[in-house]
């Protein structure tokens, strides 16, 4: 082999070794992580494919979740990606080592809304101070299946961002019923309008028979 070959050989076998320790830390985490769990569940029912795309340095890789854990692949999987990841190695190192918020944020992703925003509570979870909070309750056996056990670290920002949630419903449901006054006096206005503008019609008309009649 040449040393050309050999010189474009070494990154792929690099991504490739990667791809390889980072599917088997993650489907670790997986399957002994509650929490994580049971976050991850729609992604796995659902079989969620994420494409995700560093532009500095450039590269991308495919995640999917499975019942088998999470597969990592630097080929496109057989279905339609779910959400599409755009950031830098930089900001996953942050995101995934230092539990960095505001790396999560600047991540820009495109697909369900929804999906989106469970992805970056997912991706939080999986970082390591988040999984290291918790370790400890891997040596434990729930009471019952249901059950998920988890320190307060890592309910508290999940019960804050229900209540954020709640919020958001709460100001618009105001807001709907502030619209919907709205238009009901706005309708009630036209009508008003209308009817005057008929009556003014209806007035020219009788006046202009009136003199046409008596001319």
């Amino acid at each position: 082999m040449s040393e050309s070959q050999q010189g474009q050989n070494q990154p792929h076998l690099l991504l490739t070794m990667t791809m390889i320790v980072l599917e088997t830390i993650f489907t670790f985490i997986l399957k002994h992580d509650r929490v994580v769990g049971l976050q991850a569940k729609k992604f796995i029912d659902q079989k969620i494919a994420i494409k995700i795309n560093s532009y500095l340095p450039y590269f991308d890789f495919y995640v999917v979740f499975t019942e088998h854990g999470v597969l990592f692949d630097t080929k496109a999987p057989e279905k339609m990606v779910d959400l599409d990841v755009r950031t830098t190695l930089t900001d996953l190192i942050k995101v995934f080592v230092f539990a960095n918020r505001r790396s999560i944020k600047k991540m820009r992703i495109d697909g369900d809304i929804t999906l989106k925003d469970e992805f970056r509570d997912l991706t939080l979870l999986f970082s390591f101070p988040k999984v290291l909070s918790d370790w400890k309750q891997w040596l434990s056996e729930p009471i019952d299946g249901q059950d998920v056990i988890a320190s307060k670290k890592r309910i508290v920002p999940l019960l804050e961002k229900i209540d954020q949630q709640r919020s958001k419903i709460n100001t618009l449901e105001v807001e709907v019923k502030q619209y919907k006054n709205r238009i009901r006096r706005i309708q009630q206005k036209q009508k008003r309008i209308n009817m005057t503008f008929s009556i003014t019609i209806v007035l020219l008309v009788v006046l202009l028979v009136y003199n046409w009649w008596i001319a």
